[in-house]
């Protein structure tokens, strides 16, 4: 396909996935003028809610998050409507990547965002999107919280290294006693991080956990896992911000599996 093909069908799915979608969320630090860093939500299999990332989660116990981390929260509907008012993503690494990028210049017309630090955090189908997506496109994402992977389709990440890996840090979590594919997935995830692409890596089981939801200690831990990527990131700014490559590198061939059907967010499969 030619590049302005390509570019002209990449604005028009991102255009008709923004079109008619539930109200997005934003969180932003009480104190300071920015530009401040992102984290950006990637929800699971029809999970989206505008009310915040955590099910049943008081909005201001949200918001101590941002306060926390100095970073704008945000989150919005994954790229593909169901026709029911839920989404999915299209785990299409290219097309998943153009459209979160479109809505973050979207929130930055109203928001000071710094489009250079910003982080991911997803959960199941979510999960894998940020994990595919944060290898592909190293130089846009400085890292990714991985919570109980799994898919519709078959992982995506490169298995090319980039420079810009090594600047980045992960974490993966999961219930050790999830359905297998969740844990298998998890566990192939830390493993392809670390040792074929060189990133900084953390990886936790959580015993006795059969649950498919957030890690138990998430409410209390999420910001400092946010400031350890943010951290890694700091470390690395010293005259190393231009290295590495400005096109993405390519997915490779052999691919981690997924789940092949995952059910909704809400009805916390454990499969």
């Amino acid at each position: 396909m030619k590049p302005v093909i390509l570019l002209s069908f990449l604005l028009t799915f991102v255009h008709a996935a923004y079109a008619e979608k539930p109200a997005q969320f934003v969180f932003k630090p009480s104190k300071g003028e920015g530009p401040f860093p992102v984290a950006v939500w990637l929800h699971g299999y029809r999970g989206y809610s505008a009310e915040g990332y955590f099910p049943g989660e008081r909005r201001a116990a949200l918001q101590m998050h941002a306060d926390k981390t100095g970073a704008v929260i945000v989150g919005f509907p994954a790229t593909t409507d169901l026709g029911d008012g839920t989404q999915q993503w299209s785990e299409e690494p290219v097309a998943d990547h153009a459209y979160i990028q479109y809505r973050l210049a979207l929130i930055a017309k109203t928001e000071k965002l710094d489009l250079k630090r910003v982080v991911l955090f997803g959960f199941s189908q979510g999960a894998m999107v940020a994990g595919d997506i944060a290898t592909i496109y190293p130089e846009s994402y400085i890292g990714a919280i991985l919570m109980s992977p799994g898919g519709v389709g078959n992982a995506k990440a490169t298995g090319v290294k980039n420079p810009n890996h090594a600047r980045q840090f992960y974490f993966c979590f999961c219930g050790a006693k999830e359905h297998e594919g969740n844990v298998e997935l998890t566990k192939a995830y830390a493993t392809h991080f670390k040792d074929v692409l060189g990133a900084k890596t953390t990886l936790k089981l959580y015993p006795d956990v059969e649950k498919h939801t957030r890690p138990p200690d998430f409410m209390t831990e999420f910001p400092n896992w946010i400031d350890s990527i943010f951290e890694v990131r700091r470390g690395a700014r010293t005259g190393a911000e231009q290295d590495g490559a400005e096109q993405p590198a390519t997915a490779p061939e052999s691919k981690p599996e997924g789940e092949k059907k995952p059910k909704p967010e809400s009805e916390g499969r454990s499969q």
